[in-house]
């Protein structure tokens, strides 16, 4: 994660682990993280000529299945793991591509990336903070442009 420090976020004790898990899990909207997978699935195949059905749902779940790994992490981190869900569209809408095919690697690279952005887990240099600002630029534009 580069040159960063965790940030000091409270720690689950041990044994609230497993009760807190049951509550993300209880929390986690899997059916609608399955439909932003399955979209981007659809958009990384479109490019592949004679893709069934099958196949769309055998990629959509397996972005679903790195999708739902990074929920715990989130849900610690004090925030609801249904930004996942958001974070799918936002990947499928901006970075997904019809040559990518069934390939996950770029996926879970791209998602660590944008959870890290929504859900910070270290504390920045001055000069990557100083990044953010780009970063809340672009989002400023993107959210006064966004289609309806």
């Amino acid at each position: 994660m580069g040159g960063g420090r965790p940030l000091h976020h409270e720690a689950f004790p041990a044994g609230a682990r497993r009760e807190e898990g049951e509550k993300m899990n209880e929390h986690l909207r899997r059916d609608e993280l399955h439909d932003a997978c399955a979209k981007l699935a659809r958009i990384v195949l479109s490019g592949t000529a004679g893709v069934s059905q099958d196949i769309v749902e055998t990629v959509a779940a397996r972005f679903q299945g790195e999708a739902e790994s990074f929920a715990a992490f989130v849900w610690q981190l004090g925030r609801d793991p249904n930004l996942l869900i958001r974070a799918v569209y936002y990947l499928a809408d901006a970075h997904a591509v019809p040559t990518m095919g069934g390939d996950v690697a770029w996926f879970r690279h791209m998602l660590a990336c944008v959870v890290e952005l929504a859900v910070p887990s270290i504390s920045l240099s001055g000069e990557a903070a100083d990044f953010l600002e780009d970063v809340r630029a672009g989002i400023h534009q993107s959210l006064e442009d966004r289609a309806e």
